[in-house]
């Protein structure tokens, strides 16, 4: 049987090794897995988007090895594995596959390009996301903090927080609470297409 319930933004659908069982499928809004390193330090692990599932660590094991937070407001359908028949079933695989395929490309991304080439890979990315939207004169912005651009491209705020004042500074961005608008798109994807430079921005 199949339960459907309201997430605000922040609240955790399940945290880090809490018991587990279900298997979810986000229906609205956004949800990211994270994981905390024994430094207490918190990593994106993927993002799921309306339509995915998640929570299938679960089946291999008693516990979650990550969390899930809502990142916006979120409506999440749990449902219990065992009675899901053939036709979710496969559409279950499929849909795994595919953020499998996803989350491959963020790791090639995260690990190529030096910091400031990461940071504008990943705000693309968060565009195509109920983070992203259109402002009303039609440009594109993300509701992002720095904190959460440097867990997802495996980095520090502070280190972030310069490459953000580096692209408003350069006018490809312009920023404000939780608010970053893209002025020129076309500049930032030839930015995100660049590869690792030596002796370019600090990679941690």
């Amino acid at each position: 049987m199949a339960h459907r319930l309201r997430y605000q933004r922040g609240q955790f659908v399940y945290r880090q090794g809490e018991g587990g069982g279900g298997l979810f499928r986000a229906d609205t809004g956004l949800v990211r897995l994270v994981q905390l390193t024994p430094r207490g330090r918190t990593l994106t692990v993927r993002h799921v988007l309306p339509g995915d599932y998640f929570g299938e660590d679960t089946l291999n094991g008693p516990t979650h090895p990550h969390g899930a937070e809502a990142l916006t407001n979120a409506t999440i359908t749990t449902f219990d594995p065992a009675e899901l028949d053939e036709r979710t079933l496969l559409d279950v695989a499929r849909n795994l596959g595919a953020q499998l395929q996803r989350t491959i490309t963020h790791e090639v991304n995260l690990q190529s390009g030096d910091l400031r080439v990461r940071v504008v890979r990943y705000l693309l990315d968060l565009v195509d996301t109920p983070l992203g939207s259109e402002d009303t004169e039609d440009r594109l912005y993300v509701r992002a903090t720095h904190e959460l651009l440097a867990e997802g491209t495996g980095s520090t705020r502070e280190s972030v927080s310069k490459v953000i004042t580096e692209l408003r500074d350069a006018g490809l961005i312009e920023t404000g609470y939780r608010h970053i608008t893209l002025l020129r798109p076309l500049a930032l994807r030839e930015i995100a297409t660049r590869a690792a430079a030596p002796g370019g921005e600090e990679n941690v």
